[in-house]
């Protein structure tokens, strides 16, 4: 289930990231074409790599507890080689653009990413389909294949349909109160804010969606499920409902316990489990999904999704500034000036997906390694004792095949569990030093992603934003300049960004550059005009020629901004009263930025004043 969800998040994030392009490559009509083809050549992918596990079967290079695991391993590989496929169909055929201009899908966000979804999960169901027809004869499938493809179906939109109805909430807010929601989206706080109740909402909604797709139903009355009833009493633990949780796969055979809060919160167990493990064992393996409950795992859960969400909104506008200043994007742009728009999505996109597959790998993954190993120890104190549990872990281990010995990213493998809970057996002081090492990590965790956010937050600011994206414009018209080394316009606006970047040589460069080539523009002698006057370098500064561009910008053009430069230069040469009444006719004219003027219309004031009353005046 979790590496579901993970694959999921990546293809969520994928499409929703991906602008595209102004000018489609395909038609509508090719793009499906393509898409047909990517699908035959994707069938025949999952063939092959099912065939050659079959191989290995019949040439007893896999014996039999082996093949489970090899099953899995290459049902793994397959979902990669779809979650490729589908990045493909996104970026390369454009697949959104057909999708956004279907019939109520551009005015619906959730109808959108419902087909964008389908487009994925039939890479899914040829993995489904192929594998039922190779291996139901060799491994404990459902009979039908029709029967088994439905309920990985379901499986899947049961995962995925708690996000899809909140973004059906939002469309519903947008479409009601349009103004309303555009106000939600204009500050920080309550764009976290909204995250924050999306996923308390979730969270709730989520279970009972989950279990309807699922088609689970409530464990009939038997002593079993009065004994798992009693012991949940015992414990303290509420719930909504003891459900059966039919098997996806006819080996399927495990527990869960879904939703942190008790209205919603469900306890499952799989037909499989209930024929494989007595009634200790089972009670077992539920104190273990209980002791989830108990230490508030799924409540942490949350806080390690609104931590990402809050790393991703300090840093991700900073982190797609950077990379888009990198010669390595400016070489693609450059290499591939029609694929502009796509190179710039997958620069957005790929460093996003590696760094949440790093978080849930590595950050998210470590914690739920020794979440497990706390619940497996909370069913060694609930029980008094380790071996129904232990002896639960050896009957799966054969069905998990390998013995149980291949391990993951959210699992430890179960000959090492089995091992710590005799390890805590004999010394229950290793529990209290696990929990004690867990609220440890979480500390530092919060610690660590407080620190981060604050820094993000202090470093996120417009003017960074702008001086990020200033360079990146910056690499541009450099490349561009390079190719046409005559062209004016390009002099001036990298001069003019120069200029903003305070790389005062380069703008004086480029703006003498363009001097050159036509004398003749006013916002070209107004910038390079308000260079010299204002530059703090002596060697640039030069009031004099500064102030005669000025007075050539405004006798071509005197619109507010170019007078302001000249008022500028007035003032510096030791003429303030000039400079306020030219100021003045600027604030006069009622031009937008208004304050910046009043500004300087106050600055120009003091010195007018001091020069009448007989102060010197200062030359700068």
């Amino acid at each position: 289930m979790y590496h579901s969800f993970i694959i999921y998040i990546i293809i969520i994030l994928a499409y929703s990231i991906q602008v595209p392009p102004e000018a489609p490559p395909f038609s509508w009509s090719q793009t499906i074409f393509l898409q047909a083809i990517l699908y035959l050549l994707f069938a025949l992918a999952t063939r092959i790599r099912f065939a050659a596990i079959i191989r290995r079967r019949h040439r007893e290079l896999l014996n039999l507890e082996q093949l489970p695991a090899a099953y899995d391993r290459g049902v793994t590989q397959l979902n990669i080689l779809a979650v490729a496929a589908y990045l493909l169909s996104v970026y390369a055929l454009n697949i959104k653009s057909v999708i956004t201009n279907l019939p109520l899908a551009a005015h619906s966000s959730a109808l959108n990413n419902l087909i964008a979804f389908a487009v994925f999960l039939l890479y899914q169901l040829i993995i489904w389909a192929q594998a039922h027809k190779k291996f139901s004869p060799l491994l404990v499938f459902e009979r039908q294949r029709s029967t088994y493809c439905s309920r990985k179906l379901f499986f899947a939109l049961g995962i995925i349909a708690p996000w899809l109805a909140i973004m059906g909430i939002t469309d519903a807010i947008q479409c009601i109160a349009p103004d309303f929601y555009q106000h939600l989206l204009q500050s920080a706080l309550i764009d976290i804010s909204l995250f924050a109740v999306f996923l308390l909402l979730l969270s709730a909604i989520a279970p009972p969606l989950m279990v309807k797709l699922w088609g689970c139903r409530p464990m009939p009355p038997s002593a079993l499920r009065a004994s798992l009833a009693d012991f949940c009493a015992r414990e303290g633990v509420r719930y909504r409902e003891i459900l059966l949780w039919p098997s996806v796969e006819g080996r399927m055979a495990t527990a869960a316990v879904i939703g942190p809060y008790f209205f919603s919160r469900y306890l499952l167990i799989t037909p499989g489990l209930i024929e494989m493990l007595n009634p200790e064992e089972i009670k077992a393996v539920m104190a273990h999904e209980i002791g989830h409950v108990k230490r508030r795992h799924l409540l942490v859960f949350l806080l390690f999704f609104l931590s990402i969400f809050l790393l991703n909104y300090a840093f991700f506008e900073l982190l797609i500034g950077w990379l888009l200043t990198t010669n390595l994007i400016q070489g693609l742009l450059l290499s591939f000036p029609h694929q502009q728009a796509n190179i710039l999505s997958l620069a957005s996109t790929i460093p996003l997906l590696l760094i949440y597959l790093l978080y849930f790998r590595f950050v998210f993954g470590y914690f739920l390694r020794n979440f497990e190993r706390e619940a497996d120890l909370y069913a060694l104190t609930a029980l008094g004792t380790a071996e129904p549990l232990i002896s639960a872990f050896r009957k799966l281990a054969f069905l998990i095949g390998d013995y149980g010995q291949r391990s993951n990213w959210h699992h430890y493998n179960i000959p090492q569990r089995i091992d710590y809970l005799l390890k805590c057996s004999a010394n229950p002081a290793l529990i209290n030093k696990h929990r004690r090492k867990l609220k440890t990590g979480l500390a530092l965790f919060l610690l660590c992603v407080t620190s981060l956010v604050l820094a993000g937050s202090r470093l996120n600011t417009t003017e960074m934003r702008q001086s990020l994206n200033n360079r990146f414009l910056i690499k541009v018209m450099e490349n561009y300049r390079r190719e046409h080394p005559g062209e004016v316009n390009a002099c001036i606006s990298l001069g003019s960004l120069y200029f903003e970047e305070k790389k005062l040589r380069e703008a004086q460069e480029c703006f003498e550059a363009a001097l050159k080539l036509d004398r003749h523009r006013p916002e070209l002698l107004n910038n390079y005009a308000w260079l010299l006057l204002t530059a703090d370098d002596p060697r640039i500064q030069d009031i004099e020629r500064g102030f005669r561009l000025a007075k050539e910008a405004a006798a071509i053009n005197p619109v507010p901004h170019i007078l302001d430069t000249l008022a500028e230069g007035y003032w510096r040469r030791g003429f303030p009263c000039v400079a306020l009444d030219l100021e003045q006719k600027v604030l006069a004219a009622k031009p937008k930025q208004r304050e910046i003027y009043q500004r300087q219309a106050e600055k120009f004031a003091r010195d007018c004043h001091s020069k009448k009353g007989g102060g010197s005046n200062l030359y700068r």
